[in-house]
């Protein structure tokens, strides 16, 4: 195994036994893990950078391409982007606007939330997407204003889980949309609940 394919956690406990247990070292498993995280988030790496720019390429070239970052001391914190079939496709169908975040699911711990709708087919269209850092209110709300930014237009009606960061969010930048909890959602987490 090579030593930079070990991950944070595998290299807190290879410390720990070096130095003879956990009590004779700084930091615990988790800020390890955090910190490959963070050097991994950093701007100037190069897979950062390149999406960066391969969004800003698509942006100048494609009229109907919209993107947003955000930047923060280096740090890529979350990104929109919406292209012209997603745009079409809330022009037709975005009365109705899902959005549920995927919980860490990349190697960059970036949550992707797709924003999707269902068209009359019944089949589920994507009306844009976004990566975010964390799931706080400020980032679903930096996430939502892009959204309106891009689609003037606000949905007749939100659909989310029950996290409470993102309804927050959702009251705050669709004031006037209604919002309904997904019940998927609801009965899948029913069993761990009762």
């Amino acid at each position: 195994m090579s030593l930079n394919k070990i991950g944070g956690r595998a290299a807190h406990r290879l410390r720990s036994g070096l130095r003879g247990g956990p009590h004779n070292m700084r930091g615990t498993q988790e800020d390890y893990a955090n910190f490959g995280r963070d050097v991994r988030m950093f701007i100037g790496e190069r897979d950062a950078k390149f999406f960066i720019d391969l969004l800003e390429h698509r942006s100048s070239h494609l009229s109907n391409f919209s993107c947003q970052y955000n930047i923060v001391d280096g740090e890529l914190k979350s990104v929109f982007w919406a292209d012209g079939v997603s745009k079409a496709n809330f022009q037709a169908f975005g009365d109705v606007l899902a959005f549920d975040a995927t919980y860490h699911t990349n190697k960059y711990d970036m949550i992707f939330v797709p924003f999707t709708g269902v068209d009359h087919h019944k089949r589920c269209i994507t009306f844009g997407a976004g990566l975010i850092a964390n799931e706080s209110v400020e980032s679903y709300q930096w996430l939502l204003q892009c959204f309106v930014q891009t689609y003037p237009k606000a949905p007749s009606l939100v659909l989310t889980d029950q996290d409470p960061a993102m309804l927050q969010a959702v009251e705050s930048v669709f004031k006037n949309s209604s919002h309904r909890l997904c019940m998927w959602h609801i009965m899948k987490k029913l069993p761990a609940k009762a």
